[in-house]
């Protein structure tokens, strides 16, 4: 929803985006406090779904179907623990229902909700009726401030250690590298941070996403791409069912008895092989498709699956930002920035992808034995372009001079 906020309705929302990872909002309507009965609209039961809390899509029709939640209402002196009834009704299509127990004890008319999941609990704060930004600017401490003030706290606590370890490695001088090519930065930092390198598709650091890169070729390279995630194709939804049909189809001859897939595939135009991608919204698919055939859709990823990468692989990141030096003949690193990033938002992720800037790479192998891998499909967005895909402000912090 397009939301039109007061002054104050903006400070008391400005309050929740220090720390919150996705916002939803409810504006109330005169006929939903009457009957008690308010929608579930699209953002809200996406964000109890991507956190946990209920599955509208899985909930039967009928009362005895309904479910029960405990959401904490932010007061403005103490938060109040509030059942929140969902449920789908028999009559039309069962369209999402929701209501808070003594709501109209809380709100009124026009009122804007603005709801929240932190440590697995549903927030709720009527950013219409709350005073708490007025409160905290007069320094007067209430319960309610207190939990928000733990909140933002407990929120960037692991940010904060990490950004002090990576200054104390900075301040160390420069790191040897670990590996060579593109990965020797990522290898090199995680290396110095005593950790393994990544072999599940989880963050690195305690919840925090590492992307390092060397700033000489970002610099060199003002279009560079970084990795946002791997994800293979959903198979039982695509057309072909193996990278080695997508191989034998579209790959090309290389040295040594090689066969290849190296390629990027974005929505903006074809690319040399004639791939190209779009989004099926009714069907929930990202589809990539070749131009020049009938039925020209070749694979496909249900956009559910992508959305539940993105947020899991940088639900919080730091983009680390590297100078190459020679000492001794051998490659070294200098930590020279980072670029702290949270609460991706798989709205503008959908958005960048039709812009063509999220793109994804091939890189699919055949080797002269006859055996296909793929390191990939990896979607990339533009260096530029990642601070637009979270919903939190992002920070830039110098490591060295």
């Amino acid at each position: 929803m397009t939301l039109e906020l007061t002054p104050a309705e903006q400070q008391n929302l400005d309050l929740l985006r220090a720390f919150a990872t996705d916002i939803a909002f409810l504006r109330l309507t005169d006929t939903g406090l009457r009957k008690s009965i308010l929608d579930a609209v699209l953002p809200l039961r996406t964000l109890l779904h991507e956190n946990g809390l209920h599955d509208f899509a899985a909930q039967p029709q009928g009362a005895a179907s309904k479910a029960e939640l405990q959401a904490l209402f932010l007061e403005d002196t103490a938060p109040e623990t509030v059942p929140l009834t969902l449920y789908r009704p028999d009559a039309k299509k069962g369209d999402p229902r929701l209501w808070f127990s003594r709501l109209n004890r809380r709100a009124q008319p026009g009122d804007t909700l603005a709801l929240f999941v932190a440590g697995g609990t549903l927030h709720v704060l009527n950013l219409t009726r709350s005073r708490l930004a007025e409160r905290l600017r007069e320094g007067d401490a209430t319960d309610s401030t207190r939990r928000l003030a733990e909140l933002a706290d407990a929120e960037l606590a692991i940010s904060r250690e990490l950004l002090a370890r990576l200054r104390a490695l900075a301040a160390a001088g420069p790191l040897p590298a670990v590996g060579t090519g593109s990965t020797a930065v990522g290898r090199t930092v995680e290396t110095a941070l005593g950790l393994t390198m990544n072999s599940d598709k989880g963050p690195d650091y305690k919840g925090i996403e590492l992307k390092a890169s060397r700033l000489s070729v970002d610099d060199r390279a003002t279009d560079h791409r970084s990795n946002l995630f791997a994800q293979v194709p959903d198979w039982s939804v695509s057309r072909y069912k193996s990278i080695r049909e997508l191989l034998e189809t579209f790959g090309y001859a290389r040295e040594g008895g090689r066969y290849a897939l190296h390629c990027t595939v974005a929505f903006d135009k074809p690319n040399a092989q004639g791939l190209q991608l779009r989004l099926a919204r009714e069907q929930g698919l990202l589809i990539e498709h070749h131009v020049p055939s009938s039925p020209s859709d070749v694979i496909a990823w249900r956009l559910q699956t992508l959305h539940a990468r993105l947020l899991d692989k940088h639900r919080e990141t730091f983009w680390i930002g590297a100078d190459a030096v020679t000492l001794g003949g051998k490659e070294h690193f200098v930590l020279k920035s980072v670029r702290h990033t949270r609460r991706p938002s798989t709205a503008q992720f959908d958005e960048l992808l039709e812009q063509g800037h999220v793109s994804l790479d091939h890189l699919i192998s055949r080797s002269a034995s006859g055996q296909v891998t793929e390191k990939g499909p990896l979607f990339k967005l533009p260096k530029k372009h990642v601070p637009a895909l979270f919903l939190a402000e992002t920070r830039e912090y110098a490591l060295a001079p």
